[in-house]
Formats: structure tokens, sequence, C-alpha cells
């Protein structure tokens, strides 16, 4: 198993997000993927409002046949009576998988159906159903298990991600399967890889936000995974252009032959990659990364294949979230137990300050610091590294005059307080807990600046290059590791250590409330 792991938690100067990606209308292409046939029925009788015009290649009639007749035409019965009742029956607008009978011309076809209910109307993909034996579901069944188990054994984060990667890789076919999860930013970071050996190596790299913008990540929650079986295609229109219902283009975001971006596919070609599959993982319903699968050559997975990995992402999303709650109630258990000891010593203090300072615990344990401070009626006490005593005296003036609306948190000073660019080694991360912020009374904690090297894959400064007219844009052509040293930044403070540290202040105000001190 690949040992590399990856900073993740690393807070990057720039914001490399695209506004103007993240603006571009995906879901309004009026264009699908030609390995299927997409269909827009009227709501009340189920005819055929609109149609891709590659109707005629996959299903024996043409197009201008097909349009204005009712889907009972062409369906059983018996199947068509099926499908209303499950519409009906269905509260909500998921989506549906149905096993559709097409005759037309005497001949018929099968086809896997996801049919997907709107306010106006009715969307039906359709594609070629390659039927399958019990045996075969069998397999996929016995795989998913044993996929589950392995899962189940990995103890951290990592191990989780890679050894997905590896099993996820044999179960699919795919020659490269990447398990990326988006730091805070929306940067992705590799975090698991599995691939052949003569594919790039991505293992560790940061992909700016831009390269997945946010109308992107938005249309992941209405799809269960974005399919490009050849990045070579040529897309195919509905017929008519326009919806006769809503007088609008038809909205595509919740259909999976939706079609590509031109940018999107061209970025597939600079990384040397003809088909492509991508699987949210959401966690505590937020995009916490996804699941990457590359292929060198044209590939389509079956519908139970592409339904069978949907599910392993769902588990792969389920035991990340189980993982991180474990490893997040170990620290909060940690931090408890310190926080007691520290209480426990605050209590049997001449002063608070010597409760916080002095001591086997100090609140250097309480919150990994590298220096405190603690300024109360005009008195300041010190432990560690800290700044100078002038810089401590004017750092606290900015707070009194800035910061008075609870704690103060960041872990990159320089940005906020350029003063402190003088002893950025000493406090790029600031933790300022008021007690009585008015008369400039708190107790401060720092970090050290944490110099640390970021590995890109390409250079995030040109992720977008634009043409000359400042309208079309490509994406960057190069994936070679592109390294940012990150300054002026400390190591971030976890969610777990605000909240000791707020227990903290609280206690801290109730003492001194009663008088104790």
């Amino acid at each position: 198993m690949d040992k590399k792991t990856a900073p993740i938690n690393i807070t990057i100067n720039k914001n490399y997000d695209s506004e103007m990606c993240g603006t571009i209308p995906l879901h309004l292409v009026n264009l699908v993927q030609p390995h299927g046939v997409l269909l827009v029925l009227e709501k009340n009788d189920y005819r055929i409002l609109q149609i891709s015009e590659n109707a005629g290649d996959l299903l024996s009639v043409s197009v201008d046949e097909l349009l204005g007749q009712p889907l009972s035409a062409y369906v059983p019965q018996e199947k068509h009576e099926e499908l209303v009742a499950k519409i009906a029956g269905q509260a909500s607008q998921d989506k549906i998988p149905f096993t559709l009978p097409f005759l037309a011309q005497g001949i018929q076809k099968t086809f896997d159906a996801v049919v997907l209910p709107q306010d106006d109307y009715i969307l039906v993909e359709l594609e070629e159903n390659t039927a399958i034996g019990t045996e075969h579901f069998t397999s996929l069944y016995r795989d998913i298990k044993y996929i589950t188990t392995l899962l189940k054994q990995s103890g951290t984060v990592q191990e989780l991600a890679q050894r997905f990667s590896e099993e996820f890789k044999k179960f699919t076919g795919f020659d490269k399967v990447l398990v990326y999860q988006f730091d805070t930013q929306w940067n992705g970071i590799v975090i698991g890889q599995a691939k052949e050996a003569d594919m790039d190596d991505y293992m560790g790299l940061r992909f700016p936000a831009s390269d997945v913008p946010k109308q992107a990540r938005d249309l992941y929650f209405r799809n269960p995974y974005r399919l490009i079986p050849n990045r070579n295609y040529t897309p195919v229109r509905l017929v008519p252009v326009i919806n006769p219902v809503t007088q609008r283009f038809t909205d595509l975001s919740e259909t999976n032959l939706r079609s590509v971006a031109n940018v999107h596919l061209e970025y597939l070609a600079n990384m040397k990659i003809t088909a492509s599959m991508s699987l949210p993982i959401i966690i505590e319903g937020k995009l916490w990364g996804l699941i990457s699968c590359h292929h060198k050559t044209a590939k389509y997975p079956r519908y139970e294949l592409r339904s069978a990995m949907e599910l392993l992402s769902d588990i792969l999303s389920v035991q990340l979230e189980a993982k991180q709650k474990e490893e997040h109630m170990e620290l909060r258990v940690q931090l408890r137990n310190i926080h007691l000891k520290l209480m426990e010593q605050l209590y049997t203090s001449s002063n608070f300050a010597e409760g916080l300072l002095d001591g086997d615990i100090t609140i250097l344990d309480l919150l990994s610091l590298s220096g405190a401070v603690v300024a109360s009626e005009g008195n300041t006490w010190t432990k560690g590294i800290t700044p100078n005593n002038q810089e401590v005296k004017e750092l606290l003036s900015w707070l009194r005059r800035t910061k008075t609306d609870g704690m103060y948190v960041t872990n990159s000073l320089p940005s906020e307080y350029p003063h402190s660019k003088d002893y950025k080694e000493v406090a790029s991360g600031l933790i300022a807990i008021p007690v009585n912020a008015e008369q400039g009374e708190f107790v401060l904690g720092f970090r050290p600046e944490l110099i640390q090297t970021v590995s890109w894959g390409g250079d995030p400064n040109n992720a977008i290059q634009m043409e000359p007219d400042g309208k079309s844009y490509h994406p960057r052509n190069s994936f070679h590791i592109y390294k940012e040293t990150v300054k002026n930044t400390s190591a971030p403070w976890q969610k777990e250590e605000l909240t000791a540290a707020d227990t903290l202040r609280n206690a801290l105000l109730e003492k001194l409330l009663k008088g104790r001190y």
C-alpha cells in the first residue's frame, strides 16, 4: 500500500476557485452524449415532446415519426401501466430505474431506463440493455461484500482511501482510480490512488478548485455519477431545441446523458484520458470529495456495474464519515482529559494566570500552542515562545479595538494584522480568548509559522488560459508537478480545539464572576 500522505490541512493563500467557470449553465446545453437516447414526455398523456436526434439509430424509428406520439404506442401495455403507476406512486422526484421494451418497425429492443419526473415534464434516459445472468449479479454482490469487509479493516482515512482505490480499480477495470478530497477552499487533493504503471502519478498532488467549479460541484448532488465513455464523441441535439411546455431549454441537471463542456473534454485530452467516470463522496450533506476513474481508451461500463459503483461510493462515504467521527472522538476525549486536569489546577492556584501557565498541565497542552500570554488587570504573564512585551501590547490594543465579539482565531495572523509579520515565525497562528475585551484582558495562544511546500498537478495560476477575445478559454495543458511554498500560516485550528477553548473561556468567566480570583 502506498504510504505517502498528503497534508490536507494547509491554508492556501490564494483562492483558485473560478467565478467564471462556476457560473456557466452546464445544465442548459440542449446536447446529450450519443451512447443513449433522451426523451422528454408530456406529464399527463406521456406524449413525446422532445427527443435526442440519435433516436433513429437506437430505436429503429425516425425522430419525426416519434415526436408527438404517446409512449404507449411503442411500449407493451403492461409495461406502460407499470411505469405510470411507479411515477404516480412516488411522492418525490427521485430517479426511477426501469427496464423498458421498445417496439418499432417490428423490432423490439430492451433498454435500461432512468425515469426523472420533473415539475412540468418527465425525462427518460434510455441505454441499450445488455442482459446479465443471475451468476453475474451474484458475482457483483460477492465483490461488494468483500470490498466492504476490507474497508472496515482500515485504520485511518488515508488507509481507507488507498485501499478503496486499489479494490475499486480491480472491480471496475478502469486504468486509474483516484480518491480526491476537497480542502476548505475547494482545492482537491489526491489521498488514494491505484493506476497502471505507465500512467502519471497524482498521489498527494493538489488540483485547483477551478478544475471542479461550483456549478459542477452542485450537480453532484443531483447525479450519482458522471460518465464519459469516450471524450471523442459527437454530441447530439434535442429536437425541437425549445421545450414546448416551458418555452425554454430543457433543464438537464439530473440526466447522466447530459453533454460535457468542451473545456472539460480538452482537460481529459491533456491528461491523456479517453474515458472517465466520477462519483461524489457526500458526508453529512456536504460534498467531501470525489472518486475519479480514468481510462486510456474508450470504456462503457454496463448499467449494472455503474449501479454497483454507485453503491460502493455510498459505502465509502459512510466508512469515511465513521472513520472521521472516530478520529474526532479520540481528540475530544484527549482534550477533555487535559481540560479536567487544567481545571483542577486552576481551582488550586492563587490566580487564574498561574493556573493556566504553570504546573504539569498548561493551556499549551490543551490547545497545542508554542506560547501563551495572559493579560489581566494591567499585568501580563507568559509561557513558552511569544512576541516581545511591546509587540504583545500593540497586539492587545488592536484586539481591543477590532475583536470584541467573542474568540478571535486565525492561522494566518500576518494577513489580517500586518504588524505581526515582524514576528510571524513565533505567531502566524493566534487564538485570542477574551476575558474582558473592553479592558484589553485576553488569554492569547500562539502557533509558529509552518512553512510548507504544496505540490500541485500543474501550475494553478495557469489553470485557465483565456483566448485574446476574453470569452473563450482552455484548461492547462501540463500536469507536471508545480511546487508552491506556503508562508505566513500556522497549523490550522481544529474544531475540537476551538470547542475546548470556548469551554475553557466559560470556565474562566464563571470563576471570575464568583470573585474567586
